[in-house]
């Protein structure tokens, strides 16, 4: 409870609106870049007026305005004063820039007089993987939350008239006992307390969604896991070149695998590409996932399949739930990072589920080549393995289905297949986690160069046992950071604002490798080769089996 009785008065620096832009080279669209406006603006009961956000659950009554107090920029450039400069009104996408009026002394529930409007604080602002984009360091929106700097959020009562140089007060304080700040402390600090959550999904003056969460907190006995707000992955360090695409075509491949035909909206022609390559999606705005292109280049448009995996990450049950013909997304430039082998005399293919995508561009090319290869393609039904009634009609005598039905007997046998391969003959692999570690087994004396994988999905984690914390010295600045056992090493560099690039977070693409300068890696990638391996680490999956120093 505020012991002060004096309720908080200010004056209004500045009021910012904006429309909605791509944050940096993210590929993120967001209403975060807001500008200063010289003139008095009506607020509505959506929020001033000319302000746009991207997602729905942006704004709308019950975050009709964004306030943030600007004394706080102060403190973020000393934290962090090698990007002081950015640290300035508006930098957090606030509508109101206002000094004196804080999450410690502002409450939820308070009446705020604005101009000639009247507002109600309905919420702390829950800071977003976009913060970090905004401002090019991984760990913002971290920071933000465990700081409690967050700003908060108001419904609008009374709309009316507001403007630069107009008083903003707090006229009337229904919830002494409840200044922001103290929500925060059991928003994120004290999730245990399932008693408090209960009298917390009792406030009146709590926005819905708020209550909500606290009820379903005690419901479920249990905090949230909000790791996929606070971090989207690696921010972009280099420019990507993202289109505006849309959905022109829409198929039914097999049982939860549906592809997706589409062109630039900008009526623009397709950047062409190589067998094996890949664009980068944003989906929902906020998810960066990566998938194969299913055939060569054509002017109907680029085509991507996309299994609806109920245990993954959520973005395939978005897409299979909400993409439709027509709908729109941010899509990448294609790249490659699992190209046919030009030294090659015969060309391999293993194939796990929805892993046979890359493939088939790969058997045209090849194809048009007059090469020889083969494909083991491994699915547990018929049912569900893509594109297998085609492959098997084209090409009876170079397909090879190996139907599982979940039995350890109907696997593909690795090692009678590999014994009897030619020799001059390189092996591809895509697929779940488990075929490409035991093709990386059976394979590790075959010569570098001669394997190649490929995956978009994380590795699984191995047992907690296996996987010990270690400290990383970056020898650059000589920081020191402990990676826990249930941390990634690239996880660990992203929190600490260290960027690195990454894409498949899997260990097969190998953009996420840093040079190590002392210490004992534990390779768990399926790209680096035995001679990479001597000073190269993929630091999505693999770890140190001693403290390491990294060339960072």
């Amino acid at each position: 409870m505020l012991n002060d009785t004096t309720l908080p008065s200010s004056y209004m620096k500045e009021v910012r609106i904006g429309g909605v832009a791509q944050i940096g080279f993210s590929g993120i669209m967001s209403g975060i870049h807001k500008r200063t406006v010289g003139s008095r603006l009506r607020i509505g009961f959506e929020g001033l007026v000319g302000d746009r956000q991207v997602e729905t659950f942006h704004g709308g009554r019950e975050k009709a305005v964004l306030q943030y107090d600007v004394g706080h920029y102060a403190a973020w450039a000393a934290e962090l004063p090698e990007i002081s400069g950015l640290f300035k009104a508006g930098g957090f996408g606030e509508n109101f820039v206002v000094s004196g009026m804080t999450e410690a002394n502002v409450c939820i529930g308070d009446y705020v007089r604005a101009g000639t409007s009247l507002l109600q604080v309905s919420e702390s602002r829950q800071p977003c993987f976009k913060l970090n984009h905004r401002f090019g360091h991984q760990a913002i929106s971290r920071q933000a939350q465990a700081t409690g700097r967050t700003g908060w959020l108001y419904r609008v009562i009374e709309p009316g008239d507001v403007g630069p140089g107009d008083t903003i007060s707090v006229v009337d304080r229904p919830l002494p006992q409840w200044p922001i700040s103290r929500l925060q402390t059991y928003l994120y600090d004290l999730v245990d307390d399932l008693d408090m959550a209960e009298q917390i999904s009792r406030l009146s003056h709590l926005s819905p969604g708020f209550r909500a969460l606290f009820s379903r907190r005690v419901e479920n006995g249990k905090a949230e896991d909000w790791s996929d707000r606070l971090s989207n992955g690696a921010l972009a360090i280099r420019p990507t070149v993202w289109f505006e695409a849309e959905i022109t075509e829409m198929r039914e491949e097999a049982r939860d695998v549906r592809s997706y035909q589409v062109q630039r909206v900008d009526g623009k022609p397709l950047t062409a590409f190589t067998a094996g390559a890949h664009i980068d999606v944003k989906v929902n705005n906020g998810w960066t996932r990566s998938y194969s292109l299913c055939d060569l280049p054509r002017p109907e448009g680029y085509r991507i399949a996309v299994g609806n995996d109920r245990c993954g990450r959520g973005a395939s049950k978005f897409i299979h739930e909400h993409w439709k013909v027509g709908d729109r997304f941010l899509a990448s430039e294609p790249r490659n990072h699992f190209g046919l082998s030009e030294d090659a005399q015969r060309h391999l293919f293993i194939a796990g589920g929805i892993g046979i995508t890359p493939f088939l561009s790969m058997i045209k090319a090849l194809e048009e080549r007059s090469e020889p290869w083969a494909l083991h393609y491994l699915s547990k039904e018929m049912e569900r393995a893509a594109f297998s009634a085609d492959l098997l009609a084209k090409f009876p005598k170079q397909v090879f289905m190996h139907i599982t039905r979940g039995e350890k007997a109907n696997r593909l046998d690795l090692a009678g297949l590999l014994d009897t391969a030619p020799v001059g003959t390189h092996v591809y692999c895509c697929g779940p986690t488990r075929l490409m570690t035991a093709l990386r087994n059976y394979t590790k004396n075959w010569a570098d160069g001669a394997v190649h994988f490929e995956a978009f999905a994380p590795a699984q984690p191995r047992d907690l046992a296996d996987c010990a914390s270690f400290n990383v010295t970056l020898a650059k600045s000589g920081q020191v950071l402990s990676v826990h056992e249930n941390t990634s090493l690239l996880d660990t560099l992203e929190a600490a604002g260290i960027a690195v690039s990454s894409s498949c977070r899997s260990g097969t693409c190998g953009s996420c490798q840093v040079r190590y300068i002392q210490g004992i890696v534990d390779h768990r990638d399926m790209y680096l080769s035995r001679e990479g391996r001597q000073s190269q680490i993929i630091s999505c999956v693999s770890r140190g089996r001693s403290d390491l120093v990294l060339d960072l």
